[in-house]
């Protein structure tokens, strides 16, 4: 599976079934980061301020959520207009426009592959309730979250990926432990390799490795827990 800039190899990832690209209104997508899931045919869904960047790239989405606080109003009429499906929000409630768009997710489809991006270079509390919110996953396939700066692959385990990067290599590559503390722990193919390592929450002390050796990829594995394999492209 390739998220662009990246190809990931995993034995656990899933053959077939609907792969879905919500577009969040974080930092947003590059036109043509963006373009080449079009081109792969990922169907794309736009929660709120996600829709300028849909529109942008000329990118109709074939739903498009939220409670309209953040988005531009010609680009949610054009969506709208254009035939895309409308789910319109309260501004008053109790969950995010994300968290909504989950389940309306979890409604139409019994476990879609989903990858989030226009995710990064917000507001520290914004990520953390998305983060949060994706990874229970019970009625979705939470792959992670990317743009073209940086990207995160959720692992749970017990599983293994190889993540091959193009150019730029990374400028860091970490592991997070997001559920609790992470068992099992390896990565390969950086300066400071790990085996059969604790993550623990309380001390996540696995960030800022790099690629070495002449490398272009990494490998990492875990065998309990739900492991982050973080990468930054360009320095954010």
């Amino acid at each position: 599976m390739r998220w662009k800039d990246v190809e990931l190899l995993s034995p656990g990832l899933p053959e077939g079934g609907r792969k879905l690209l919500l577009v969040l209104g974080g930092r947003a997508p590059d036109t043509p980061w963006l373009d080449s899931f079009r081109q792969e045919g990922w169907e794309l869904w736009a929660v709120d301020r996600g829709v300028d960047a849909c529109r942008r790239a000329g990118w109709l989405p074939r739903l498009v959520l939220g409670d309209r606080d953040s988005a531009s109003p010609a680009d949610w009429d054009w969506a709208v207009s254009a035939g895309g499906e409308e789910r319109l929000f309260c501004k008053d409630k109790d969950a995010t426009d994300f968290q909504l768009a989950l389940q309306e997710l979890a409604e139409i489809d019994p476990r879609p592959q989903v990858l989030l991006t226009g995710a990064f270079g917000g507001r520290l509390d914004h990520l953390w309730s998305l983060m949060h919110s994706f990874l229970p996953g019970t009625a979705w396939t939470p792959l992670g979250m990317a743009d073209q700066e940086e990207g995160v692959y959720l692992l749970p385990g017990p599983g293994k990926v190889e993540v091959r990067f193009g150019d730029p290599i990374p400028q860091a590559v970490s592991l997070l432990p997001l559920r609790g503390d992470c068992e099992g722990v390896g990565i390969s193919g950086v300066r400071w390799p790990l085996v059969d390592t604790h993550l623990a929450l309380s001390h996540p002390y696995a960030v800022s490795n790099r690629l070495e050796g002449g490398e272009r990829g990494v490998r990492a594995e875990v065998r309990r827990g739900t492991l982050g394999v973080y990468w930054c492209l360009t320095g954010a």
